[in-house]
């Protein structure tokens, strides 16, 4: 089985990326069953707190959407969305045969299923206007808890913190404990450059409550998702969200939409 691990990081493309890469590596080796290989990429051009502008998302979104289409050319089985914007999730799953995981979907569900309320540990103030609306598109509204925990830092300053994680793990700690105070047994670092932080100092449970890994908790879905296909469990394709257009279709209309893809134009 392979696995493409897609972060939303400039990984193998800037060095300043390079340890949060090798950390996203070595949590999806330390997970993975016997036989799965995951390979674990950024893309080219990042730019900096997207999670603040939302036609920026648009346009950056197009390299996953391609990795997509280069995953399944080249034989993986699954293809993870380890961005915690969940980009081209839906997209991705009316585009490819293979299963497509978002790393935020997959982690509410599994968070219902191991504490009552959920909370969400994150970096940027934007970051829970995202969320909000992500679990009210996913059906988790009613077991979030909708308060902002921020510990306000980029993320190429969590990147940098993995060489020497203690004094960002404090103010991790700090709001999670917030999270807890109020109610919460299960708090999700999010985005995943927090996650990789906890996972790298062996962080998963703070005063009785589940610190969630995330990329594990996504890789695993994949293998799970690939292995219900071999039992003949799939998305519906035809209908909703998920519905997949016809070859000669879809290829006629991407080759028409082209000429307006120049936004410089």
């Amino acid at each position: 089985m392979k696995i493409w691990y897609q972060s939303a990081s400039a990984y193998r493309f800037e060095s300043v990326w390079d340890e949060y890469g090798k950390t996203l590596q070595e949590q999806c080796k330390n997970v993975a069953s016997p036989g799965v290989e995951v390979y674990v990429t950024g893309i080219p051009v990042m730019v900096r707190d997207i999670e603040n502008w939302r036609h920026l998302q648009y346009l950056q979104n197009i390299q996953t959407l391609k990795n997509m289409k280069i995953a399944q050319q080249q034989g993986f089985d699954a293809f993870v969305i380890g961005c915690t914007l969940d980009v081209g999730l839906y997209e991705g799953r009316a585009m490819l045969d293979m299963p497509v995981i978002g790393i935020s979907e997959s982690a509410y569900h599994l968070a219902m299923q191991l504490g009552r309320k959920f909370a969400i540990v994150t970096s940027s103030s934007a970051f829970p206007e995202v969320y909000a609306e992500q679990v009210t598109r996913y059906g988790v509204a009613a077991r979030y808890m909708d308060k902002p925990y921020i510990l306000n830092a980029s993320e190429e300053e969590i990147a940098r913190a993995l060489l020497n994680p203690a004094p960002m793990i404090e103010k991790f700690k700090e709001q999670a404990q917030k999270a807890i105070d109020d109610g919460a047994s299960v708090i999700i670092p999010a985005p995943a450059f927090l996650s990789a932080l906890a996972s790298k100092v062996g962080l998963n449970e703070l005063k009785g409550a589940v610190i969630l890994d995330t990329v594990s908790i996504a890789l695993k879905q994949a293998e799970m998702m690939v292995a219900l296909a071999k039992v003949n469990i799939h998305p519906s394709r035809q209908i909703g969200v998920f519905c997949k257009p016809e070859t000669g279709f879809e290829k006629d209309s991407i080759y028409r939409l082209a000429s307006e893809f120049n936004f410089n134009s």
